[in-house]
Order: structure tokens, then C-alpha cells, then sequence
């Protein structure tokens, strides 16, 4: 079974909080598209090195945020919860997709407008 899964970078909380200055917005996309990138790195290296390339699917490109998307086998998502470097959670397995967004029936625009119409003509 295949599983979806989120992962992201583990967050050092041994220092106490402290605001980020305020700053150029154009330098903080390039530091979080350079970060997204070395997650994705780490990700790919830590697969690579534990020999679990036949249990990873699919794996998502680096984007703005710290967050890589991966598509694994239940044992491959063991192996990854257990890298210090990330956290990884669980969205849910693939093959449960095809039943949450299932065929949908067409509907007219008109059907969806009448009721509202009718009801709006009675209020002028």
C-alpha cells in the first residue's frame, strides 16, 4: 500500500522564541526556496542511503514553504519518522483517493440559479 505522506523540517526548540526582523519580502522567497531545497536534498540523501528508492513513488518538488510531499510504502515511512533531520507525518494511503473524490454528477447552472431567482423576485 502506498502512502502519502508530509514532511518537514524538525524544529529546534531548546532556544526561546524571538521575532524575525521585518524585511525585503524578495530575499525571504529565495532563503525559503533555497531551504525547500535542502529538505528536499536531505530527503532524497536519507532515502538514498537507508536503500528505500523501491519504497518512495513519487517525490515533490522544493516550492516556498519547507514542506515535501512523498509518496511511500508503509515500511519506508517507518524508516523516515526515524531520521532526526525531519518530521513526518501521514495524510492518508493513495488508495483511499478514488472514493473521497468519486464521479460527481453534472449539474446545470439553471437548476442551481432558479430557486434563488424565484426567491429574489418575491423580495422586489
Amino acid at each position: 500500500m502506498w502512502i502519502e505522506s508530509i514532511i518537514m523540517p524538525r524544529e529546534d526548540d531548546s532556544e526561546p522564541y524571538v521575532p524575525a526582523p521585518r524585511r525585503d519580502r524578495r530575499g525571504g522567497v529565495a532563503a525559503a526556496l533555497e531551504q525547500s531545497r535542502k529538505l528536499r536534498d536531505a530527503v532524497q540523501g536519507f532515502v538514498s542511503a537507508h536503500d528505500l528508492s523501491d519504497g518512495v513513488r513519487w517525490l515533490s518538488e522544493p516550492g516556498l514553504l519547507p514542506v515535501i510531499t512523498i509518496h511511500c510504502t508503509d515500511f519506508a515511512l517507518a524508516k523516515l519518522r526515524e531520521a532526526a533531520d525531519f518530521v513526518v507525518g501521514s495524510a492518508a494511503p493513495i488508495d483511499t483517493y478514488p472514493a473521497l473524490v468519486g464521479a460527481q454528477a453534472q449539474v446545470a447552472p439553471q437548476a442551481l440559479l432558479t430557486p434563488a431567482l424565484a426567491h429574489l423576485q418575491r423580495r422586489v
